[in-house]
Order: structure tokens, then sequence, then C-alpha cells
């Protein structure tokens, strides 16, 4: 597989197909930390999943990367491989029940990735020697219309019941699936009817959590608390006055960057010291004049492209000393003016440039809050976290190092905070598209309300596909892969992803806030992913679509009780 980098990793999930460069690519308790990784041989036999390439386009249908998750849904790593030949895996290094996650080709719906559950009971290997061969089409189908089964049967539960249309679905996926289930397991005829079954299924699925969603926003009515904001950086990428017409126009929050280091935006912190402040002040005022409720990020992000030398070579003991003056300063110098600080930003073992130990990044995040809320304890104390999928755990990397640890998903980083009394306030994770369907989506989001904090997705964003001017510069060409997503990036499907998200989103009282990176093409962090085609202001369908979604909602009403 090439070296990759988070951001790039991020990046490339939300345009990938596009032309651009495809890299190849219940709960759990927390993770026991150890200061060093010893490899262990625990290899047993081997599973095979075998693939039936029964798709009638150029492909590819299979992504020559894979890799495995816990029956948590926590990846892990594992010796797993995919190639034409099959998705094998022999040594899960001590794990148990696992299931494994490929990116499949699933004509109808997309090249997305997908996990390989045994229907939920999840798989095991075989003894040391042994071989065991499944057909790889068959088990995708199996787990998805198992989990459709069970998920239907839940959101079931109460007054809502599915439509027409998704029970007509469903029941079609269950057909196909069936007669897969009679037909000779490895056979083409076995695999034509299991990559039906998946389709459908995989359709429904989305369908099912969108419809259960629209249903509780219609019982809860309008939520006038809960925030939809964006990154406010494009003040200084247009027209000061453009920025805030467009801006206050679809946003009631917004948040203030503060990297030691930027490369796009003035530096915060380039020399220790010396902060500057001025640029921020400026955005702070306006939006503050605008009734924009305010949220500064990040007090600290050990990503090698943020992290100056006199910070990345600093001792442990140095380290704790500037985090307590640099919150002080900091979190003081705005006073009540911010709603919310983003304590530390994907600290969970990927930007981790410093190359702390497990233990001392949670040392870092508890003593780092509890300075914050010393400071000014009304304050909200925010934990950002990327990659939800955790697929970096297969990569064994810190961004541009090798981790010299084990490695924790989100998840697991989240319930170690926890155990450690960390005073945090509210749990956030990042959503860049994430190679996933809508229904994978909200799943993983779920697993965070346990935590018992309101929840924001703090970034959140996907392409509109190419441009000319795109195509012209370089930056993002024509599609050469099968699509991921419904079809290739547009500026109407961007729009379909943002309504999907926000709905599930706001549908969850526990989601108190949803932010959308970024606001204005070229500049936008996702290629085309702003919700403005250019400094001009022209808006995008996405731009439209969300404030057709906030007038819907406002009609509602508020519910009293």
């Amino acid at each position: 597989m090439p070296k990759i980098t988070r951001r790039k990793f991020i990046k490339n999930s939300a345009y990938i197909g596009m032309g651009s460069l495809l890299v190849g690519k219940a709960l759990a308790s927390p993770l026991v930390l150890t200061s060093k990784r010893t490899p262990i041989n625990r290899e047993g036999g081997e599973l095979l999943f075998k693939p039936w390439f029964i798709q009638k386009g150029s492909g590819p249908h299979l992504l020559d990367w894979a890799y495995a998750s816990d029956a948590h849904w926590d990846a892990f790593h594992s010796n797993i491989t995919s190639s034409n030949e099959g998705v094998k895996i022999s040594d899960t290094e001590g794990v148990n029940k696992f299931g494994i996650d490929v990116r499949w080709n699933v004509e109808g719906f997309g090249y997305i990735y997908i996990t390989a559950d045994n229907g939920g009971e999840f798989y095991q290997l075989p003894k040391k020697g042994m071989t065991r061969k499944l057909n790889l089409n068959f088990e995708l189908a199996k787990s998805r219309v198992l989990r459709n089964r069970r998920r239907l049967a839940y959101l079931s539960k109460g007054d809502w019941q599915p439509s027409r249309e998704v029970r007509a679905i469903s029941d079609l996926s269950e057909s196909y699936y069936q007669d897969a289930d009679k037909t000779e397991i490895h056979s083409e005829k076995c695999a034509q009817l299991s990559q039906k079954a998946l389709l459908y299924a995989m359709r429904v699925g989305e369908m099912m959590e969108l419809e259960r969603a629209a249903y509780d926003i219609q019982l809860q009515g309008y939520r006038p608390d809960f925030f939809i904001g964006c990154d406010s950086r494009s003040f200084y990428q247009m027209d000061p006055e453009l920025f805030l017409e467009r801006f206050t126009a679809i946003f009631n929050y917004a948040t203030i960057t503060h990297y030691l280091l930027s490369g796009y935006y003035q530096d915060f912190e380039p020399v220790q010291g010396h902060k500057n402040f001025n640029v921020r002040d400026a955005v702070f005022k306006e939006l503050r004049n605008k009734d924009i409720v305010l949220e500064g990020r990040p007090l600290f992000w050990f990503y090698h492209s943020t992290t100056p030398d006199w910070l990345r070579y600093m001792s442990y003991d140095k380290l704790l000393k500037y985090i307590e003056d640099h919150v002080k300063k900091v979190v003081g110098h705005y006073g009540d003016g911010m709603y919310a600080w983003e304590v530390i930003n994907e600290a969970h073992d990927w930007a981790n440039e410093l190359q702390l130990k497990p233990e001392q990044i949670v040392e870092v995040t508890k003593f780092a809050c509890d300075v914050a809320k010393s400071t000014n304890p009304k304050v909200q104390r925010l934990i950002n976290n990327c990659c939800p999928f955790a697929e970096y755990v297969q990569l064994k990397k810190w961004g541009e190092l090798d981790a010299k640890y084990p490695q924790r998903t989100p998840h697991q980083f989240m319930q170690d905070l926890v155990a450690a009394d960390v005073d945090f306030t509210i749990t956030g994770q990042q959503m860049y598209f994430p190679y996933r369907d809508l229904q994978d989506t909200i799943l993983l989001i779920e697993r965070l309300e346990k935590f018992g904090r309101p929840v924001q997705l703090t970034e959140v964003g996907t392409s509109s596909g190419p441009t000319k001017e795109s195509i012209n510069s370089g930056r993002l060409g024509m599609p050469t892969e099968p699509y991921i997503w419904h079809r290739h990036w547009d500026e109407e499907l961007q729009a379909d992803w943002l309504e999907g998200v926000y709905t599930l989103a706001y549908s969850k009282p526990w989601i108190e806030a949803i932010n959308w990176y970024d606001f204005v093409d070229p500049y936008s962090w996702i290629k085309t992913g702003g919700l403005l085609r250019s400094p001009q202001g022209e808006t995008k369908a996405a731009y439209q679509r969300l404030m057709q979604l906030q007038e819907r909602w406002k009609a509602l009403g508020v519910r009293k009780g």
C-alpha cells in the first residue's frame, strides 16, 4: 500500500473516483495501554473471502487494501490482505471474533466500504494449518441483509412504521438473499443473487434511517438551540461584507481557527510566546455583532504541518508548563465570548508529532481540560476526533511517522478519557464523507451517545465534483473509477448527502451541532467542497438545500414539554 497521510486519506475519501489518486488504502472496554508494541505470533488458519466479479463495468471492483474490525466495530491491526484472488486473513493479533471491511463495487449504489461480519455473528480463524473459503459476495449480502432485519425491528419500536416502499425493497433484498442461501455457495449464480440482495439492502438501509429520522423530527419539532455552523476563515478569502451576508443567512455558529502554524491563514504562534490574536479578534468581533455563537479551535493539535519545531522537540515536563500557560492566555483572552473551546484535536493516536505515549496523551488532555475549566468555568470543553472508522490503525502510522505504540480508535480514545475522569463537556466527531453509506454513518455516530455529553459533528463535508476551473487548474479532474455513492459527485449530489447527514443529526436530541467544512471554493479543504462556488458568492445547491432544511424545521414550531 502506498504511503498516505491522514489528511490525504480523508481528502481522497471525499472525492475518490474523480481522477484523484486512490490511496491503497455493543461497546468496547478501554484499550490496555503499553509502552511498546511487542510482536507476538498468534497466526492461526486462514480465512479466504473469494470475490466473484459479476459487475458489468470495467472496475476496479475490489480495492487492494482492507482492514479488520472487532465485535464492537473498532478497527484493529492484522495481516489482512486484499487482491483479485480474495481477501485473506490468518493473524488477528489476539482478537477472537471479527469482521472484515472492504471497498466493494455495488453497481447501482456505489464503490464503497462495507463490513462483512457473518450476519452479526462475526468470524473466527480456523485452526492453524487449515483454510476456510467463503464467498465474499454472499458474506457481504448476508451481513447487510441481516443487519437491516435487526435495524428495522429496532427502528419500528413505538409508533413509527416503514413506508410501503421500504417494506417492498427490504422484502426484495431478503428474497434475493434467501435464494442465494439455497444455491451452491461457491458458484457464480450465488454471487449474482448475493449482489442483487446487497444492492437492495444498501438502498433500503439508507431509506429506513432517513424515514425514521424525518418522523422523529416531526415529533420533536423545531430545535432553536441546535447549532449549524462552519469555519469562519472565509472572512479573509472573499469580500468581508459579502461573507457576512452569505454566512449569517444559513449559519448560527462559527469556529475561529488558532493553528500554531497554518500555511493558508495567519500563523497563531510561529515563535513561542508570540501569539497573533489580531486577525482572529477582527473575525470574532464581526461575528459576535451578528449574534453568531462562537467556538475557538484548537488549543492543541499535534499534527506535523501545524506543529512548530520549538514544540515538536519540547520535553514532557516543559510541555505541561506550556499547556498551562497557553490555555490560560488563549481561553482568558476571549473571556465569555467563546461558547466552547476545542481543547485537543485528533489526539487518538493519529496527530502525535510529539510521539507521546497513550497514557501521556490522556494526561495532557485531562490537564488541558482542567486548566481551561479553571480559567473560565462557563466555556464548554470539546474533544475533536477524526477518521471515524479508524482505518489508520491498519496503517500503523502517526501522520508521517511510524506509530510506536498501540493505536486507538476514536471510540476507544473517548472511553479512555471517560475512564480517566477527563472533564470534557462535548464529544466531537468529524464526518467528512467516510467511504460509507448513511446507515453506517449514523450507526457509528450513535456509539457516541453513551459518553453522556452533547455531541457535535465538528467537521462535515464532501465534494460537488469537478468543474471547468478545477479541471483546467489540475486541482480536480474527471472521474476515472466507479462512482462511490449513488453517482459521480455533482452539486445536487453534494446537496443530497448534506441533507441526509443533517437530517440524521437533527433527529438526535443528544447531537447539538453540525459544522460544514468549508464555505468557499477554491479554498475548501475538500476539493470543490465549499457551499459557495467562488469568492464572488455564487451559491451551490447544497447552500440552498441547507437553507430549505432550516426553513422546513422552523415551520414545525417549538414543541412544548
